[in-house]
């Protein structure tokens, strides 16, 4: 009798890991006839959802995810929890594993060995700020994208001199309409860090703990509110949802009254978490945080204008970054911590000063190792595949959209080849970083010239296209000294393709 896996993808992006992981096991679960049903939780939403009854007559659930997964309607079925690598290195192995050590799921999760788990993920921490992270990257997109939008508009003629630009809106209709959409974006920009916040919160002590860590990462994060120069930006976030994410999962294991359980999760739970949030933000670690972080912030910028060194070094650390782990929790960490520095920035000096270089750093880098290696395969296609050069193909297009995940399928067949997404990616992130190219937001990739928007030097968007397409082309060198003695290895599979 055919056995009946169900399965729940998701990653930190919720773009490319979720579906890869998706047919991974779909595919995998066909070559061992096997039936399978696969729900996705991207940034589009729940797709192709399981229902009762499928839940109810699977062997097994496994859960590929990368943040965290509400599972309370897997309660006492065959569950494993593992990430979405594990999935795309060696589907077969993960559904065999499961089928052979999964226990009923109770709500605590017990370890099997290795690096899988069942019920839960190796580090719960990465999984918590990856959650955050899931939730914040649309509003970052949207925000970015419609400020810098706005803002190639704002510069106008100075009245007193032809030659000059001046920042600042016209008074026309348009001037006023684009004035408001600037505004919007400054919006999203606010509201971002909150929204990172609950993402967190939620993902440890479930909804009751959304509102008071939204309201808790607002208040931590206003001036006004703090009296101080400047929010406590993403480090005061992260306290915040780790603390009261925390702080709920503990008020949740009270044992309530009968008569007012019902408004525990809906009242008791958020008004209690939001006081106590209040109450800490307000007497204990706000101001110092707040200080501390505009005393960082300064040093940031002051070590940026004073050694131009500085942005290669922190340029290339970061594009590396995006590159060593292709999605994984080392690229959302620099994906994180370039976006800190360019909302807290912007929140603290305007879209004027804010310091933009590292988010342009990951911005270039996210799109060289699959690029790099749609590149190898173009031009040196006697040394790779039949099925290679397709990947490659997949990868070059996801490579253009700045989906770093495509060159996944390549890392996992050579570890060498994670070594020239790295250099490479790093090339990228100096380079980019080095020039004083600021990137406000949009498409990561050659497309970000077009698809979003780039200051700095003169032709600022022309040196962004050349660079990341030169660190791919060294990328795809580097790909080509790796595989350089594999023609006699695939020589039949090129006469046959």
């Amino acid at each position: 009798m055919s056995k009946k896996i169900v399965g729940v993808t998701a990653c930190a992006a919720g773009i490319a890991h979720t579906y890869m992981a998706q047919a991974a096991l779909e595919k995998a679960a066909e070559e061992l006839g096997y039936d399978v049903k696969v729900e996705t939780q991207g940034t589009i939403g729940t797709e192709n959802a399981l229902n009762d009854q499928e839940i109810r007559e699977a062997d097994v659930v496994i859960i590929a995810a990368d943040v965290n997964v509400d599972k309370a309607r897997f309660v006492n079925k065959r569950l494993v929890e593992i990430d979405t690598n594990s999935v795309l290195k060696d589907g077969q192995a993960v559904i065999e594993n499961a089928l052979a050590n999964a226990q009923p799921f109770s709500g605590k999760g017990v370890k099997v060995g290795g690096k899988m788990e069942i019920g839960t993920s190796g580090n719960k921490a990465v999984r918590y700020l990856m959650s955050g992270l899931t939730d914040m990257i649309p509003v970052t997109i949207a925000a970015g994208l419609l400020l810098a939008i706005a803002n190639a508009f704002a510069f106008q003629p100075d009245p007193n001199n032809a030659n000059l630009v001046v920042w600042g809106f016209s008074e026309d209709m348009m001037g006023q309409f684009l004035s408001k959409m600037f505004d919007l974006g400054k919006v999203g920009f606010t509201l971002m860090i909150p929204i990172f916040a609950a993402g967190v919160a939620r993902a440890i002590g479930d909804k009751p703990a959304v509102a008071p860590a939204f309201i808790a990462a607002y208040i931590i994060n206003d001036p006004t509110f703090l009296g101080t120069e400047t929010g406590a930006g993403f480090l005061g976030a992260i306290l915040v949802g780790f603390g009261v994410g925390y702080f709920v999962k503990l008020l949740k294991k009270i044992k309530y009254p009968d008569i007012i359980k019902p408004i525990v999760p809906i009242l008791i739970i958020p008004m209690v978490a939001t006081f106590v949030s209040f109450v800490v933000i307000h007497f204990l670690i706000g101001d110092p945080i707040a200080n501390g972080m505009a005393v960082l912030y300064d040093v940031i910028n002051d070590v940026t204008v004073r050694y131009e060194a500085a942005p290669i070094i922190y340029g290339a650390i970061l594009g590396g970054m995006m590159g060593v782990d292709m999605g994984g929790p080392i690229n959302k960490t620099a994906m994180l911590v370039s976006s800190a520095i360019f909302v807290d920035t912007m929140a603290q000096f305007g879209p004027e000063a804010v310091n933009a270089i590292p988010q342009a750093a990951t911005g270039a880098a996210i799109a060289v190792a699959p690029l790099g290696a749609g590149i190898a395969t173009l031009l040196f296609k006697k040394y790779f595949t039949t099925e290679e050069r397709a990947l490659g193909s997949s990868a070059l297009v996801m490579g253009m959209v700045g989906v770093t995940e495509g060159a996944i399928p390549f890392a996992a067949s050579n570890p060498k080849f994670i070594i020239a997404n790295t250099l490479s990616s790093a090339l990228a992130g100096a380079t980019v970083a080095g020039m004083g190219i600021k990137f406000f937001g949009g498409v990561g990739s050659p497309l970000g010239a077009f698809l979003g928007y780039t200051t700095g030097p003169n032709f600022a968007w022309l040196y962004w296209i050349i660079l990341i397409l030169l660190a791919s082309f060294v990328n795809a060198l580097i790909y080509r000294f790796i595989v350089r003695n594999r023609n006699v290895e695939v020589a039949e599979d090129i006469q046959q393709g």
